[in-house]
């Protein structure tokens, strides 16, 4: 374990992300393109700051992230009621590849949860809340 907060945070995260993106690999997805179908799927149209913020992307990433799956005709964007607005939601075709890849993604959420064991599951869940609060509150 390193003494820095940051850098233990970062290293299980890199982890995680190699085991969800093996999962995941069949499906031609990788965890942030996903995570991103996802969160469009769950919020219905959103604005690409409230995406960012759900995500906590800023802007510069969430758009190179969107620019590949937008491409791909999975994502739709059109302006909103202000130009500067955009507004974001899955198309038919990222409707289909998110559930076509949900079953992937399943099982990497069920190996891990196996690995911590129901409780430590539970309160990785609350942490990790606490964390990302208190990450944003400073």
């Amino acid at each position: 374990m390193l003494p820095c907060a940051c850098a233990n945070l970062r290293r299980t995260a890199r982890a995680v992300t190699r085991m969800y993106n093996q999962e995941l690999r069949a499906s031609g997805l990788e965890l942030t393109q996903f995570t991103l179908l996802m969160a469009l799927n769950l919020t219905g149209e959103t604005t690409q700051g409230n995406l960012g913020k759900l995500l906590a992307l800023d802007t510069t990433s969430l758009t190179r992230m969107l620019r590949h799956l937008t491409k791909r005709g999975w994502i739709g964007v059109k302006a909103g009621d202000d130009r500067r607005q955009r507004l974001l939601r899955l198309t038919p075709s990222g409707r289909q590849k998110f559930h076509q890849s949900q079953p992937r993604w399943e099982r990497a959420q069920r190996r891990l949860q196996r690995g911590l064991g129901e409780r430590s599951w539970t309160q990785m869940g609350g942490l990790l809340a606490e964390v990302t609060r208190a990450s944003v509150a400073v």
